[in-house]
């Protein structure tokens, strides 16, 4: 008997795949690079740099805004 488990991953992996053939060659190749740290830890170090720069350029424009209800 297979395990519950492995049925539900290889329908999800069935499906997976056929969403792929309708994804443009971009999502795929950001797909691949979402599971590499090392282009994680580059995303998250250009975010800072840029929240930093607008911090000092523009502090205002950063700052939390009450909103009305």
């Amino acid at each position: 008997m297979i395990p519950s488990y492995a049925v539900k991953h290889d329908t999800s992996v069935m499906i997976l795949e056929k969403e792929e053939e309708k994804l443009s060659p971009r999502i795929l190749e950001l797909r691949k690079k979402i599971h590499d740290s090392n282009y994680l830890d580059d995303a998250v170090q250009r975010i800072a740099f840029v929240i930093s720069q607008k911090l000092i350029d523009n502090p205002e424009e950063l700052m939390l805004r009450e909103t009305e209800d």
